[in-house]
């Protein structure tokens, strides 16, 4: 089984502005399978064919609003409610992520949370601190955080690198977080994309924080044998419960076979292998226990 905890659900100049998306993957050699050769299916549709193509059972999807840093509000927006209709195409294949940008106003992020979980059936939240230009550690979003802890709702955070040139780096290290997890440990936090570059650092705070941990969302850019030192090493360090297996949309496609061939490039390097049951953990467990799935409900169909 094969849950992805981090695919980005909206239409391509609707949701997501065609110049923003271009800047996004400008270093990592333009835009990549956007629509997977299917511009007339529904977004739900397109990410059905995806999981059904590549061999996964269930996508953790979500949502996004960086319009408050751009002028007229043009940035990025995909609201909550979108994510209704995207599961629709498989209701039993999808869990979704909900988003809300704290400064837009804090008491109503923390209603807009609380909507989300307890009327739509939301099942973690994402928040974005570089690309909405905030610290994490602002004590100013203990309300967010009070209310996720209430709900027992993880947050999933992007933290590390972004081509997008509004997104300053000042926000993006990882470090940022320690103060989050000392003013609420018990806390359930996901640091998307192990925050590359501050990789160590981030690595960091899961041995520091236990509820802390990290999906490998982009790293099919750095190839198999990056990818699985750094799982070995937050493995022998911080123990397997503590990573969860996600892509990205461009590589949604190709990320699942770069983790199943860790065993072939734990031969290759001369390293002992992960075991199954840890890889099991990576690859769906430890998901479905952070976003409270049932994983007898993610059956894939064969394609």
């Amino acid at each position: 089984m094969i849950i992805d905890c981090h695919v980005h659900a909206g239409e391509l100049g609707k949701h997501y502005p065609v110049w923003w998306i271009e800047e996004l993957y400008r270093v990592w050699g333009g835009v990549h399978q956007w629509t997977y050769e299917r511009p007339n299916r529904s977004v739900g549709e397109r990410l059905v064919y995806q999981m059904d193509q590549v061999g996964v059972d269930m996508m953790c999807i979500m949502t996004s609003d960086h319009r408050r840093v751009y002028p007229n509000d043009s940035g990025p927006y995909t609201p909550n409610d979108y994510l209704l209709e995207v599961r629709k195409a498989a209701p039993e294949r999808f869990a979704l992520t909900c988003s809300v940008d704290p400064f837009r106003g804090i008491a109503k992020g923390v209603r807009e949370i609380e909507r989300c979980v307890k009327e739509l059936g939301f099942h973690a939240c994402k928040l974005y601190p570089s690309y909405e230009h905030f610290d994490p550690g602002d004590e100013r979003l203990d309300p967010i955080y009070k209310k996720l802890v209430e709900l027992d709702c993880t947050m999933q955070v992007h933290m590390g690198f972004t081509p997008c040139k509004n997104a300053p780096m000042k926000y993006q290290q990882p470090y940022l977080l320690d103060a989050v997890g000392a003013r609420f440990p018990d806390l359930k936090v996901v640091v998307a994309h192990v925050a590359w570059p501050w990789v160590d650092e981030c690595i960091s705070l899961l041995a520091k924080w236990e509820n802390f941990h990290v999906d490998f969302a982009y790293w099919g850019w750095f190839g198999a044998e990056t990818t699985f030192r750094t799982v070995k090493k937050i493995g022998e360090l911080c123990g397997y419960e503590r990573m969860v297996y996600g892509s990205e949309n461009s590589h949604t496609h190709m990320a699942p076979s770069m983790f199943l061939s860790f065993r072939e490039v734990a031969d290759k390097l001369g390293i002992a292998r992960i075991s199954d049951a840890d890889m099991e953990k990576i690859m769906w467990k430890n998901t479905a226990r952070l976003w409270k799935l049932d994983p007898k409900v993610a059956a894939r169909k064969v394609a």
